[in-house]
């Protein structure tokens, strides 16, 4: 694929079609017979039960699911101003087992043509990428610095990392002075300093 955003080729999963609940069921099913599937439906069930309670649900060798929260009103300061109904659940996060991670990490994907051992792209990598991408709007744009912002979705984009990744290192960027942290109505921005 190529971005829009800067022309930067990046890698992207395709596939011709997912695999989805009911493929697992019926190769199950046809490993174990047909109560297999029942079973797959109620373990499901359990595990939204047990994360609807507040649990982590961890599965050995596969990965661990927890609750992803959040305020509903920003700006938070005091522990005395939260109420149970300010907390919402933004999502699920799952953070695979590291028998799983080593499974996925060791295909060719990682590899480029010729290469022998995975690149491993650091935060410096990335913080060079994003200020290149800045000055580069900044010269097309003639305009000043900060009509140009940086959301996580732009910084996700032009690097291919993670939602996760994107919000810890440009708050990081912003810590170090590198950025400006600003807000566009419930979004966070960044902008070079």
């Amino acid at each position: 694929m190529k971005t829009k955003l800067t022309g930067n080729v990046f890698p992207q999963q395709v596939e011709s079609q997912p695999f989805s609940l009911d493929n697992l069921k019926e190769k199950v099913k046809k490993r174990y017979g047909a109560l297999s599937a029942a079973v797959i439906d109620e373990t499901f069930q359990v595990m939204a039960e047990q994360l609807a309670d507040g649990n982590t649900v961890s599965i050995d060798n596969f990965g661990t699911f927890s609750l992803r929260l959040g305020m509903a009103k920003s700006d938070v300061k005091d522990f005395s101003d939260i109420r149970s109904q300010d907390i919402r659940v933004n999502g699920i996060r799952f953070k695979a087992a590291k028998q799983l991670r080593n499974g996925i990490e060791r295909q060719e994907i990682h590899l480029q043509q010729g290469d022998k051992v995975r690149r491993n792209v650091t935060t410096e990598d990335r913080w060079h990428l994003l200020h290149d991408y800045i000055l580069e709007q900044q010269r097309n744009a003639h305009t000043h610095q900060t009509s140009n912002p940086i959301t996580v979705s732009t910084y996700r984009n032009l690097t291919g990392c993670t939602d996760y990744t994107a919000r810890k290192e440009l708050a990081h960027f912003a810590e170090e002075g590198r950025l400006k942290e600003m807000s566009v109505g419930r979004v966070r921005c960044y902008t070079i300093k």
